[in-house]
């Protein structure tokens, strides 16, 4: 059940720095969303608001001048905020089940619904404009059913994840089906384009995009594949496929994958000047940092590289790292890396060195309730 009411604690002014932990309030019985102060050398400082009343708010976007959280549950949904109060604004049901990620796309929140295996677009205005629980409002579902081969996760299709192009698309990952489906963004019109296609049993999960190449995590597989957005041949610039290329074991021996109990990559990031991959793991617990620099003069027409260098893995601290984020070193904050380590109810923060690396041990540990996506100011 939603609930409007004022927060209890002081609320950020809009000139703070800030950072956002969202996550599970039900199986994990966390505490939902919580707004934390960013102090100046990168550490996080004092809780400033939150809102117990959300459900599953397992991951949390900015949206204009609102935050955008989806709830992860049966019935699916999105819930619009306010940053500084968390106050809810709106909110609208996604049409699908178990919401898990978002995206804000042009004026549209795209929601990727994982058990229905469907992705949702709703109009963020009217979001907003429906302020109740129970929202008339009517998302536009966009769905491609297929399976894969992995028992009891690839019976049906399970979007994962929804990511914007550069060159105005929207890419939906579907771990059930072992595809990334890529749609068009025009109003009532989202028209599946194309499809990237993966190797069986891969279970593409978090995507990143570095020029015309494709990286995402392999949930079931434990790797990182990487594909490249190839000209179909007639010299126009919209026909295109993707092209699967290699896949790199996300561990630093790919023993490690092998030998393994339970290897399950989860979210990806390119640094902010795109020359390296973070990747968290769960099982092992560990965040890589891969080099993917050598991938810039193969944009460019040159030689594609069949391997990423690992240059670093470090524990993540903790168990189970669902996200993370990543904060740069500007205006006199220090750069750091946050984790959130669902299963163990902490964020990890970690120094981040010259080369953007990070320590082998925590500088601050932040206790929070079932932690599954990290947002900063």
């Amino acid at each position: 059940m939603l609930s409007d009411a004022e927060p209890t604690m002081s609320v950020p002014t809009p000139t703070e720095l800030a950072i956002f932990v969202s996550g599970y309030t039900e199986d994990g019985a966390g505490p939902g969303l919580g707004c934390f102060k960013l102090m100046s050398d990168g550490s996080v400082g004092e809780k400033r608001s939150e809102n117990p009343a959300l459900v599953n708010p397992s991951f949390v976007i900015f949206a204009g001048d609102y935050l955008v959280a989806v709830q992860e549950k049966a019935v699916g949904s999105v819930v619009v905020l306010d940053p500084l109060t968390l106050k809810v604004v709106g909110t609208a049901p996604t049409g699908g089940a178990d919401s898990c990620h978002a995206a804000l796309i042009g004026d549209f929140i795209w929601s990727a619904n994982y058990s229905s295996g469907t992705a949702s677009v709703l109009p963020l205005a009217g979001v907003i404009q429906n302020n109740s629980a129970h929202s008339s409002s009517a998302p536009l579902l966009l769905e491609h059913p297929g399976s894969g081969p992995v028992a009891g996760r690839q019976s049906q299709s399970h979007a994962h994840q929804v990511t914007p192009t550069p060159w105005g698309t929207a890419l939906v990952s579907d771990l059930g089906a072992d595809r990334v489906d890529e749609y068009a963004l025009a109003p009532g019109d989202f028209a599946l384009l194309r499809s990237a296609q993966f190797p069986p049993g891969t279970g593409p999960r978090h995507v990143a995009l570095k020029g015309d190449f494709m990286l995402v995590s392999g949930e079931l597989d434990g790797y990182l594949h990487v594909l490249r957005k190839t000209p179909s041949g007639d010299g126009d610039a919209d026909e295109y496929f993707w092209r699967w290329l290699f896949k790199t074991a996300l561990a630093k021996n790919p023993q490690d994958l092998e030998s393994a109990a339970e290897f399950y990559p989860s979210h990806i990031q390119l640094s902010d000047d795109g020359s390296k991959l973070y990747a968290a793991v769960r099982g092992p617990n560990t965040v890589l940092v891969l080099d993917v620099s050598t991938l810039e003069s193969a944009g460019a027409g040159g030689e594609v590289p069949r391997a990423l260098g690992v240059l670093s893995e470090v524990s993540s601290a903790g168990n189970w790292p669902r996200h993370f984020g990543l904060s740069p070193a500007k205006d006199g904050r220090a750069s750091k890396l946050y984790v959130a380590n669902q299963l163990s109810n902490t964020v990890a923060v970690f120094d981040l060195d010259k080369n953007g690396l990070p320590g082998t041990e925590p500088v601050q540990t932040l206790d929070f309730g079932s932690p599954s996506c990290i947002l900063i100011a």
